[in-house]
C-alpha cells in the first residue's frame, strides 16, 4: 500500500509554517495554487504570493500566521489583491500547533479562494455610485448587505463609524 501524505487529502491549499515564516510542508493543492518551484524552505509570502517582503506590506489584511504565533489562537483574515488584472479574494486561516509545554513552533495555514463566492470572478462588480446597491448576474440591484448575505451567508449589524459620527454631530 502506498503512503499518501495526510495533507494531500485536503482540497484546500495548506502550508505548515515555522516561526521564521518558512514553509516546512505543503499539500498538492498549495503546490497548484503557488506555481512556485521548491516551495519547502521558502518564506510563506514568497511561495504564496511571489512577494519579496512580508504580506502586511503588500496585501490588504493582517497576517493570520503572525497573529496565530502571538496569540496561540486560530486566526483568520481576508486578503485581496490583483493577479493579471483580476481581483482575488482569499480567506486565510492560521491554526497554531500548540505543544504540551504551551509553545507554538508551527502554524498550519489554509487558503480558501472566495473570489467566485463573492461574484468577483467575472471582473468588475457593478455598483450604484449613488445608493451603493450591487447589480447581480440577473441585472437586479441588491443592497450591499443582501448581496453579501446571499453570496457568503454573513449577517450584519449596523453602527456608525467614528468619522461619520463626527460629521453627524457637526450637522446637529
Amino acid at each position: 500500500m502506498n503512503k499518501v501524505a495526510p495533507l494531500n487529502h485536503i482540497q484546500t491549499a495548506v502550508a505548515v509554517i515555522d516561526k521564521n515564516m518558512t514553509i516546512i510542508e505543503v499539500n498538492d493543492s498549495f503546490k497548484k495554487r503557488s506555481h512556485a518551484k521548491n516551495i519547502v524552505g521558502k518564506k510563506c509570502f514568497s511561495a504564496a504570493y511571489n512577494f519579496n517582503e512580508h504580506c502586511n506590506k503588500k496585501v490588504a489584511g493582517s497576517c493570520p500566521v503572525e497573529e496565530s504565533f502571538k496569540t496561540k489562537k486560530r486566526t483568520s483574515s481576508i486578503h485581496h489583491f490583483w493577479i493579471e488584472d483580476h481581483a482575488v479574494v482569499e480567506e486565510i486561516t492560521a491554526t497554531p500547533i500548540v505543544e504540551e509545554n504551551g509553545d507554538v513552533n508551527y502554524v498550519v495555514e489554509e487558503f480558501r479562494d472566495v473570489t467566485q463566492l463573492l461574484g468577483l470572478d467575472k471582473g468588475i462588480l457593478g455598483i450604484c455610485s449613488y445608493c451603493r446597491k450591487i447589480r447581480n448576474n440577473d441585472g437586479k440591484w441588491l443592497s450591499f448587505e443582501t448581496y453579501l448575505k446571499k453570496h457568503t451567508g454573513a449577517n450584519f449589524s449596523h453602527g456608525i463609524c467614528d468619522e461619520c459620527n463626527s460629521d453627524l454631530l457637526k450637522k446637529i
